[in-house]
């Protein structure tokens, strides 16, 4: 169903819900009546319970806002959240529900993939609905160009500091994301060390492979590259990394919470926020909607020089404002004030 109440606002808050035992939905979005629709994958875990499928919702909107402010997207912020207890099982159902709430909203909302959801998924959707941005039909591939991005992070790091890496760097997750950033940092020579939960994830040409050891913070890495998880870096974990020289996430809110990225801050850890990491599919959904005849006949590789230009950029002058002695969120506070043209539009094959 459709929150009239919060449509009627601007601020983020629940645009539409579906509720049962088996699944419930929850579409989490800035309400803006012009021309920005939302826009923020479709994410499908076993939360425990609604409310803390909805604070995910709420987290995860805010910070797809800031990214989308940051890079000036031309979207607002929000995320679809779905809760289930099998999620095998209602995929389906999770398609079908999902494109009758973004109907509703009449383009309001536009959503791709996130976790537990995949390319397929987006199809079926797509044919249901026309509020899907995920590459669908096309050969640039998401996770690739939120991979690049990273990358792009990683290079804006390396001319701001010059600093040697004699420890090596860690990718915490291989997953889409991970591989791709693992596999970059070979080709650029980086000692490489990837840890996942899925032994065979790891198994990556060139890289060291630690398994799924759950105690990888007890080792010395010089940049840290989370691609897993949200709030993998606890107040446990972070006492360990006191001497990291960055941390560079792949993962949307790598902390579990507000107080541990300021603490390694005051440890002179450099931490790049996700919001300015993570944006190349975002940054490609941009493209798709707002430069339509350059995204048919481009090819993925522009696509993602593009994302590693812009994210390198952007995270250059957010390292240099900081050695200016500005703090993280001042800084970030006037990136997302900055007037600048739609990013998708700037864009040309």
């Amino acid at each position: 169903m459709v929150n009239l109440q919060t449509q009627s606002k601007k601020e983020v808050g629940i645009l539409a819900e579906y509720i049962s035992e088996e699944l419930s939905v929850f579409i989490v979005a800035e309400n803006k009546l012009d021309d920005h629709p939302a826009n923020g994958g479709l994410r499908l875990l076993n939360y425990e319970t609604d409310m803390e499928c909805i604070q995910d919702g709420f987290r995860l909107a805010n910070l797809m806002k800031s990214k989308h402010n940051i890079y000036s997207t031309g979207f607002s912020g929000g995320k679809v959240v779905a809760r289930s207890k099998d999620i095998s099982s209602v995929k389906d159902k999770l398609i079908s529900i999902t494109s009758q709430l973004l109907e509703n909203l009449q383009g309001k909302m536009i959503t791709g993939c996130d976790l537990n959801t995949n390319i397929n998924d987006m199809e079926k959707l797509s044919k249901l609905t026309p509020h899907v941005l995920a590459a669908i039909n096309s050969k640039v591939d998401a996770s690739t160009a939120t991979g690049m991005g990273v990358i792009g992070a990683f290079e804006a790091f390396q001319k701001c500091f010059q600093q040697d890496l004699p420890n090596g760097v860690l990718v915490h997750g291989c997953g889409s994301v991970g591989r791709v950033v693992a596999s970059e940092l070979i080709k650029r020579k980086i000692k490489t060390f990837v840890v996942d939960i899925d032994i065979e994830r790891t198994k990556l040409p060139g890289v060291i492979s630690l398994g799924n050891n759950e105690n990888w913070y007890r080792k010395n890495f010089d940049v840290i590259f989370p691609c897993s998880i949200s709030g993998l870096i606890n107040t446990n974990i972070s006492q360990f990394l006191l001497q990291t020289k960055a941390i560079i996430s792949a993962a949307n809110g790598p902390f579990s919470n507000n107080i541990i990225p300021k603490k390694l801050t005051d440890s002179n850890v450099i931490i790049i926020p996700d919001p300015l990491v993570n944006a190349g599919a975002v940054i490609a959904d941009s493209i798709e909607k707002y430069a339509p005849d350059e995204w048919i006949r481009t090819s993925p590789e522009k696509v993602y020089n593009f994302v590693q230009d812009e994210v390198r950029k952007k995270c250059f002058t957010y390292l240099s404002l900081v050695q200016s002695g500005l703090s993280s969120n001042e800084i970030l506070n006037l990136m997302q004030n900055e007037s600048q043209q739609i990013i998708g539009k700037l864009f040309f094959s």
